[in-house]
């Protein structure tokens, strides 16, 4: 099933940019490739599947003028923590189940995307469609329905933070590892760039990608 499927209880991404950046050694959601700015790019790439796209995690001054975003958020809670922003974003939603991405992760798959959409309009009393990884889950490129903020406010204000144990009892939809390979085998489209090195292979294959499609 190819990507460009815009429906309207899916229609909303977020990009979460609240992380500490510590392995990078400088802020990720300034990161720059080829002369533009991830973020940019990152929007680009969910502008062929979403209508309403929301970066989360700063304040407008933090970033670039970024073309095609409705709206950017501060996180809630002054908690350095991804379920914060899952939550953040989830509170800012114009759409029953909200994508949830990251701004260091730059390998968007539309296709995989476009498959957990059809998930949801088949089975749309889940909780959220994540993605099996050995015993655990890929927390992003995700969906979750805006039905567990209750959940995840009373989560956090326990002082919890774990993605993983805040959702274990909620009804997602878990899609098997195998699938997820079927789409990206080299499990690229849930990688992110945490390190210089990271960042300097991504921009080599990039340019060797873009050097095949020339």
């Amino acid at each position: 099933m190819k990507g460009n499927m815009v429906v309207e209880n899916t229609k909303t991404a977020a990009i979460l940019v609240g992380g500490l950046s510590q392995r990078m050694g400088y802020d990720k959601k300034k990161l720059r490739i080829g002369g533009e700015s991830i973020l940019s790019q990152i929007v680009k790439q969910l502008s062929k599947d979403f209508e309403d796209i929301i970066v989360i995690g700063c304040t407008p001054e933090d970033i670039p003028n970024i073309s095609g975003l409705r709206g950017i958020y501060q996180d809630v809670l002054d908690l350095s923590a991804s379920l914060v922003g899952i939550y953040s974003a989830l509170l800012q939603s114009q759409s029953q189940f909200l994508y949830v991405t990251a701004c260091d992760m730059p390998y968007y798959n539309s296709d995989y995307v476009t498959y957990m959409k059809s998930i949801i309009e088949k089975s749309p009393d889940i909780s959220g469609c994540v993605t099996r990884y050995q015993e655990w889950i890929e927390p992003f490129n995700a969906f979750y329905n805006v039905d567990l903020i209750p959940q995840i406010q009373t989560f956090l204000k326990s002082g919890r933070k774990s993605i993983y144990k805040c959702l274990e009892n909620e009804n997602l939809y878990y899609i098997d590892e195998s699938i997820g390979r079927s789409y990206s085998p080299g499990w690229e489209m849930f990688s992110n760039l945490n390190t210089p090195s990271e960042l300097k292979n991504h921009i080599k294959s990039s340019k060797s990608l873009k050097k095949e499609e020339d």
